[in-house]
């Protein structure tokens, strides 16, 4: 016997006539304790389970998920080979001190539980590597021996109502993944800032209103996620993170400026009402970033300050991946001045390339531009390029999704050889626009060529910069 699976099996096997709300292993053949190693248990209405659970010594893996346990026998600490434990959605006011006596645990699930505290013994389990307690809105805080786990990789603490953490936190050397959305009372101790291991830290909702400059010393840092905060700023320390490909603000109602964010992938700055400065370099807004919703940028004409600033940018040639944004659009007179041209002939956008303004100097095409005047609500995509008539399915992954009740302005940036695709004087390009819904629209676009002329691009100096007239 190597598995005992759903509990209609388990009351075969105990064949004993009990309801269903408790379990009962006495008449479990020893034999079969003695080699079962995966239990599950899920959603049996168990409210009781014996102590004789202890005497399953080979047993790997538990899950009691989704059941009606408001407490656990202490024979559970005998379960010296248990890897994994699923409690989760019970009614667990505590967790037994024995639980720390189970030396091979790598995994403990509680999340949704009505648990208030955990035991000291927390800190002896020594294998453990997840811990999931998600939902516990009974906590304050947690044990400061919790510190000595330092094989935990996962710790998450979404709206569990602390109000502080561990001293020192920083203990948690392996700790990679650290959750703490939704604790609304939460002080950040110094110590965080020295995890040195984490890749994603989540602070979502968590009334802060400062970020550290210290926060430059989580270089491992990957994801980053500070929505419905009361953050103003965000500190300049953060652009030197090394590995930071996702920072997610959204809803940060008195965010008023970002720094830049020369590596990162996503940026997602929707609805934040005080947005009004953003990096005026095309290369350090993020490769895929959202800056719509209602905020000032708009207000400020950052579109117009955003576009004449492109020849200027020294990035542009180094760059060889894409980048797309989504940002507001002042008013019709904006409008006018960067959409001067409109094909009227569909969702495609179709162009000749133009030769170079000059002969006079050495030119080469370093990238071009695709802006779009996109109309709420909806989703675009592109994908397809026809090329001299010739077309090249899945070459771009471009997507949008368009919230608001106001227009916006898609901006592509493609640098010269992404996707294979490059460019030259007379190549006949279009571009399909594909609508995700029927309420996605582009209502007017053009698209830039961008020339570096004797490596003035590099230099910093103005670069020849050429509006393409549609076919």
């Amino acid at each position: 016997m190597d598995k005992l699976w759903y509990c209609e099996h388990v009351l075969e096997v105990r064949r004993d006539g009990m309801d269903v709300d408790s379990i009962g292993f006495s008449l479990i053949p020893v034999q079969a304790s003695n080699c079962l190693t995966e239990l599950n248990l899920i959603d049996c209405h168990l409210s009781y389970l014996p102590d004789e659970i202890g005497n399953l010594i080979s047993l790997r893996n538990l899950d009691l998920a989704q059941n009606n346990l408001s407490t656990l026998p202490s024979g559970i600490g005998r379960l010296i080979s248990l890897e994994i434990l699923n409690l989760e959605r019970n009614s667990l006011c505590t967790l037994p001190d024995t639980v720390g006596k189970l030396s091979c645990l790598k995994e403990l699930d509680v999340r949704y539980n009505k648990l208030s505290h955990l035991p000291s013994e927390i800190g002896d389990l020594d294998s453990l590597e997840i811990l999931v307690l998600e939902g516990n809105r009974g906590f304050r805080s947690l044990p400061e021996s919790i510190c000595k786990l330092v094989r935990l990789r996962d710790l998450s603490l979404y709206d569990c109502n602390l109000s502080h953490l561990p001293s020192e936190i920083d203990r948690l050397i392996s700790l990679e993944s650290l959750g703490l959305a939704c604790n609304r009372s939460l002080t950040l101790p110094d110590s965080i800032w020295h995890l040195t291991s984490l890749d994603t830290l989540r602070l979502g909702g968590c009334n802060l209103s400062h970020l550290p400059s210290a926060i430059g010393g989580l270089v491992s840092l990957v994801i980053l996620e500070i929505w419905e905060n009361n953050i103003c700023t965000i500190p300049d320390g953060i652009s030197n993170l090394p590995r930071l490909r996702h920072i997610q603000l959204n809803n940060c109602a008195n965010l008023r400026s970002l720094p830049k964010l020369p590596g990162c992938y996503n940026v997602l700055a929707y609805s934040c009402p005080s947005l009004e400065s953003l990096p005026l370099e095309l290369d350090q807004l993020g490769r895929h970033a959202d800056y719509s919703g209602f905020n000032k940028l708009a207000e400020n004409n950052y579109l117009t300050s955003l576009l004449k600033q492109l020849p200027k940018s020294k990035g542009l040639s180094k760059l060889q991946h894409a980048v797309d944004i989504l940002v507001p659009v002042a008013g019709d007179e904006e409008v006018r001045i960067w959409f001067p041209y409109h094909d009227g002939r569909g969702p495609n956008v179709s162009f000749v390339v133009p030769h170079p303004p000059s002969l006079s100097v050495n030119q080469k095409i370093v990238g071009w531009i695709l802006r779009l005047l996109v109309g709420p609500p909806g989703g675009l995509t592109i994908q397809d390029v026809i090329f001299n008539k010739i077309e090249k399915r899945g070459l771009f992954d471009f997507v949008v999704f368009h919230r608001p009740e106001v227009d916006l302005v898609w901006l592509l940036y493609i640098p010269q050889g992404y996707a294979r695709l490059r460019l030259k004087g007379g190549d006949e390009v279009e571009i399909p626009i594909i609508a995700r819904n029927d309420n996605a629209v582009v209502k007017n676009w053009a698209i830039d060529v961008i020339y570096d002329a004797d490596d003035e691009l590099h230099k910093g100096n103005d670069a020849l910069y050429q509006v393409v007239c549609p076919i």
